[in-house]
């Protein structure tokens, strides 16, 4: 049983609801203006609030902020006669969970209770790192406990202090350019520039520009002389992403601003000493590049310096519910994450890695407005039919816990007759059912049932619900 405060100026509409909360076997408790209803929150402990937009005096939508303010994750299903866009969207903006127009239909209403009141297991395990991740603001962006993170974390640390060139490989999303960035700033080079480029969103044409700069008047447009990223960085880091893209073309210069450690601008003569360290990352096999033809061996040689070799996240989905915490305390979400919602995350194969993760509970925490994430709060490609399903089978668990709370209510049963009473009251209905299905054929019914035909002929007696000329034998 859950406590509903329903701050509402019109009585009709207050009656309504506190029937049918008390229907759903829910305390409801009543409050005719917002002030009211903000004096009463903290006695009456509510584990939802049905507000009303309209109300003498505070508006809704200002008792909504504060509400939201002393208890964030607490639901709150708005309720208004005018239901325009406008005022809608700037319920959900505040933090409203639903909303509804009046004059409100009864069972969307009740849909609505159902859904925010559901059972919610929240997730200890995510509770508790998130817990850690409050007590550690320092902590940066690249998490993980999984041995394969461990050796990452590793490698950074000792060659963090080294002038070498580093190579970061891995799949898309798995978080190169934060190794490129953690290396960076654990090193002497921390107080210098971090100039990241990504040579597959560059154009060719302008590539050898951003890199490198160009003087005036060396091409169309070159109004004035431009630094490249290069001589830009003096003193700190610039940071080669997908450098697999880059044409053939400009692998030769490449190779030579990094052995000879300096570059000459687009149209200019003049050498220029460079003074960076030089990251570089890629999702392609470079090797097989190399042997292909497709990329220089002299210049991969010269990229590794030393390897570093990031594992996708479905070969560390134990770093799942930690990565998930990071997430939700990065963005200050309220609300917990449900355990089959956490379950689902890990059984997802996840093919953008911790990038579609990041995207995945930002979606999810959307959703959700403050409350609990649930499985229907993930996309649903990662949810999948799992979710849809786990969605339904909780619907169902929660209409089934109704009716027996009706039953066990409607005073039908005798102390002591409670447990034959509903039983029998469930068996009749399920029997009636199955023989609708079946065509009254009670071999059918039988195996629909998993139950032998004689139990079923005598459950039909003992209901009065046998009727001999069915009783027949085949299908």
């Amino acid at each position: 049983m859950a406590t509903v405060l329903v701050i509402d100026d019109e009585e009709s509409v207050c009656w309504a609801f506190q029937r049918l909360l008390r229907g759903l076997g829910h305390e409801a408790v009543a409050a005719p203006t917002a002030e009211r209803g903000l004096e009463l929150l903290e006695s009456v402990r509510p584990q939802l609030v049905i507000l009303d937009v309209r109300l003498p005096g505070m508006d809704g939508l200002a008792a909504l902020e504060r509400i939201r303010a002393r208890y964030p994750a607490l639901p709150v299903l708005m309720v208004t006669a005018h239901g325009t866009m406008e005022t809608a969207i700037e319920a959900m903006k505040r933090g409203a969970t639903e909303y509804l127009t009046k004059p409100v239909d009864l069972e969307t209403a009740e849909a609505a209770v159902k859904r925010i009141l559901a059972v919610r297991r929240g997730s200890g395990e995510i509770r508790a790192l998130r817990g850690e991740a409050a007590r550690r603001p320092a902590a940066g962006p690249l998490v993980g406990r999984s041995p394969g993170m461990q050796e990452v974390f590793k490698l950074i640390g000792a060659v963090c202090t080294q002038d070498v060139n580093v190579l970061v490989r891995g799949e898309s999303g798995t978080g190169k350019e934060l190794v490129a960035r953690a290396i960076h700033d654990n090193g002497p080079r921390a107080q210098g520039p971090f100039e990241p480029i990504n040579c597959a969103s560059i154009p060719h044409a302008l590539l050898e520009s951003e890199l490198y700069g160009h003087e005036r008047g060396s091409f169309t447009g070159a109004v004035r002389t431009k630094m490249g990223k290069l001589e830009h960085a003096a003193g700190g880091t610039v940071f080669l992403d997908e450098v697999g893209e880059l044409p053939p073309e400009s692998q030769g210069k490449l190779l030579r601003a990094v052995a000879e450690r300096q570059i000459e601008r687009v149209g200019g003569l003049e050498h220029i000493a460079v003074d960076v360290r030089l990251i570089s990352a890629t999702n392609r096999d470079l090797e097989e590049m190399v042997r292909d033809g497709q990329f220089r061996e002299d210049l991969y040689w010269r990229l590794k310096g030393v390897t570093i070799d990031l594992p996708p996240l479905r070969e560390r989905k134990d770093d799942i519910p930690l990565l998930t915490a990071h997430f939700l305390e990065a963005r200050k979400a309220p609300g917990e994450v449900d355990e089959r919602a956490v379950e689902l995350l890990k059984a997802y194969s996840w093919p953008g890695n911790v990038r579609e993760l990041k995207h995945a509970i930002e979606h999810a925490v959307v959703l959700a407005r403050g409350g609990t994430v649930m499985p229907e709060h993930l996309p649903p490609h990662v949810a999948g039919r799992a979710a849809v399903a786990g969605a339904a089978a909780d619907r169902i668990d929660r209409d089934v816990q109704d009716a027996v709370a009706r039953l066990a209510a409607s005073g039908r049963f005798a102390d002591g007759e409670l447990h034959a009473g509903v039983e029998g009251a469930w068996e009749r209905a399920l029997l009636r059912l199955v023989l609708e299905e079946t065509g009254d054929n009670l071999v059918r019914a039988s195996k629909r049932l998993g139950i032998n035909r004689a139990t079923l002929r005598n459950k039909l007696k003992q209901y009065g619900m046998y009727d001999a000329g069915s009783d027949r034998e085949g299908e």
